[in-house]
């Protein structure tokens, strides 16, 4: 996994790839596209900076998601309690074996399974789905008063929750029944990774409130691990059955082609500054304010990207845009997480062919941008098609996961929160 917090940033034109990671124990996709990320403000720039900011209490305070995995003290608990969890599925013995390949196998019909799903377990579900409802809700404002798609909130956060739990026990399942399972450097990547999250961040401290114990946050980390790897498994399929119209209306529903021009805030030299980084040093802000004069004077964007792109020093002082060879558009995605929420609002409010300025004090940048009108004749169509197909093929996924877990039903169901113990968790 190439980023914990925000995209995994791949420059244009390089190999793809897919990977799920944990985004507080939801399974989620991140895309080794380039979400239009370019090289120029990659290293120490726009989109970066301010990424993934401080670990906020989750729960109480109604953190926003944040891709973050998870779990397991030591290599050898890890193979133990893959084998505790083996010998306590709660699986009809004699089910039919499911091909990995989406399909059942022929004649056979599946019947409702029951499985038990850890207390703990459920209880970060639980925090998730709360998450989720304050995202839905505009924040933690009458979030009891209000209702979610017709529910009262509190219900709503049980049912999510629920349908959590019933695709982890299904993606458990699955894992099983493929044969998978893990290589010594995946045990020891999730040793090392719950020893840093639960212990060395703080996890386990604030999920402590919530009765999530390290075996609960390390059986999150598995499931997703687990999904990773099944998704690896049928990947193949399920970009094949991808199609170029299913592609181009992709890009068009959750597309934005934007030519933009980035520039940081400038930052103050320190006071033992040395000659180098004296002379080395950029006032960015009087540069901002020279490239808008120059656009409100007549000058092209076009013209001023292609003049940052020659410029190594400006683009060691953060400076960057969407200028990359001869492409001046860099393709948006709305699932693009590295972008500030003002930054698309900015976005889905301008005019095409409009030129914005936009101050992103979120990310600490000035940024110069217009907006393109999309179409399948674009020359940067190319290298974005492999990126684009992988995420219509991971939702593909997502939705058979979905469609496998209505066949599961919650053993110990009973004995989970009721919605009125929801709402007195979270208040």
């Amino acid at each position: 996994m190439d980023s914990i917090c925000g995209t995994s940033f791949y420059s244009l034109g390089r190999k793809r790839s897919v990977s799920a990671v944990t985004v507080f124990g939801t399974m989620t996709y991140t895309s080794h596209v380039h979400d239009g990320i370019h090289d120029g403000v990659q290293e120490k720039g726009w989109i970066v900076r301010g990424i993934c900011g401080k670990i906020k209490r989750i729960g109480k305070e109604c953190a926003g998601k944040m891709e973050r995995p998870v779990q397991r003290e030591t290599q050898r608990q890890i193979k133990e309690e893959i084998k505790v969890k083996k010998s306590m599925r709660w699986i009809a013995g004699n089910m039919a074996a499911v091909m990995m390949t989406g399909c059942m196998v022929p004649g056979n019909v599946m019947a409702k399974e029951s499985m038990q799903i850890p207390e703990g377990v459920f209880s970060w579900f639980l925090v998730q789905a709360y998450d989720a409802a304050c995202s839905e809700n505009g924040g933690k404002t009458d979030l009891w008063k209000n209702k979610i798609d017709g529910e009262n909130t509190e219900d709503w956060i049980l049912e999510k929750a629920k349908s959590y739990a019933r695709e982890y026990l299904t993606i458990e399942n699955k894992f099983e029944q493929a044969g998978l399972e893990f290589s010594a450097t995946e045990e020891e990547t999730l040793s090392n990774t719950v020893e840093r999250y639960w212990n060395e961040l703080g996890y386990g401290r604030y999920y402590a409130d919530y009765q999530v114990e390290e075996e609960d946050f390390t059986n999150v980390l598995i499931h997703n691990s687990q999904g990773s790897k099944l998704y690896n498994q049928m990947q193949e399929e399920f970009e094949g059955s991808v199609t170029d119209e299913e592609i181009l209306g992709y890009i068009a529903e959750h597309g934005t082609l934007v030519q933009y021009i980035a520039v940081p805030y400038t930052e103050a030299l320190s006071e033992d500054a040395t000659q180098a980084e004296k002379n080395a040093w950029i006032d960015t802000d009087a540069l901002y304010e020279e490239y808008r004069q120059r656009l409100e004077s007549g000058e092209s964007i076009e013209d001023l990207m292609q003049e940052i792109s020659r410029n190594t020093d400006l683009s060691s002082a953060g400076v960057g845009s969407s200028y990359v060879g001869q492409m001046e558009e860099t393709l948006f995605l709305d699932s693009n997480s590295s972008l500030s929420q003002g930054f698309k609002a900015a976005l889905a409010e301008a005019e095409e062919d409009e030129v914005v300025y936009f101050d992103d004090v979120a990310q600490y940048y000035q940024i110069i941008f217009v907006k393109k009108a999309f179409n399948e004749e674009w020359e940067g169509l190319e290298w974005y098609e492999d990126g684009v197909k992988e995420k219509i093929a991971f939702e593909k996924f997502e939705d058979q996961i979905r469609g496998w877990s209505d066949e599961i039903e919650i053993a110990n169901e009973s004995d989970l929160p009721d919605a009125d113990e929801v709402e007195e968790m979270f208040s």
